[in-house]
């Protein structure tokens, strides 16, 4: 008895063909700079080895890459010792502006790492970057 094997093969095209459909969509999806679109540059800073109780700075840069305006809504840290202060909050497509994030390092020790995240109308809501240093402990005589 001889099988037709057309109606399989038929089959497996159409769920290939509809798989590399969908990898394809969501690969432009990622690629969509349609709307309001924020990069942060960069996504992280360490100030390497520093001493207790300094307020260390670093500016980051936050980009509206996409097609309308992006409005930075909230900027959260994860820890009192850190700030951050975004120099504007509405961002036209094209425009950047500057973030201040400064870390206290207080009396810790050793490695300190802390993030800021920053919420905006951009569709991936939020991003998130990090600052990190090296609290070193003076020797004691």
């Amino acid at each position: 008895m001889k099988h037709d094997r057309a109606p399989h093969l038929v089959g497996i095209l159409i769920l290939v063909a509809a798989t590399a459909t969908a990898i394809t969509s969501a690969a432009q999806r990622n690629n969509d700079k349609s709307g309001p679109r924020m990069e942060i540059e960069p996504s992280d800073h360490d100030f390497g080895g520093v001493k207790p109780n300094q307020e260390l700075l670093h500016v980051f840069t936050v980009s509206n890459v996409g097609t309308e305006p992006l409005e930075i809504r909230r900027i959260s840290t994860s820890c009192g010792c850190t700030a951050a202060i975004a120099k504007t909050r509405v961002l036209n497509p094209g425009q950047s502006t500057t973030l201040e994030v400064t870390l206290e390092t207080r009396k810790y020790k050793g490695v300190i790492e802390k993030s800021v995240s920053v919420a905006s109308n951009d569709p991936a809501r939020v991003h998130t970057i990090r600052v990190k240093a090296f609290v070193e402990v003076p020797e004691r005589h």
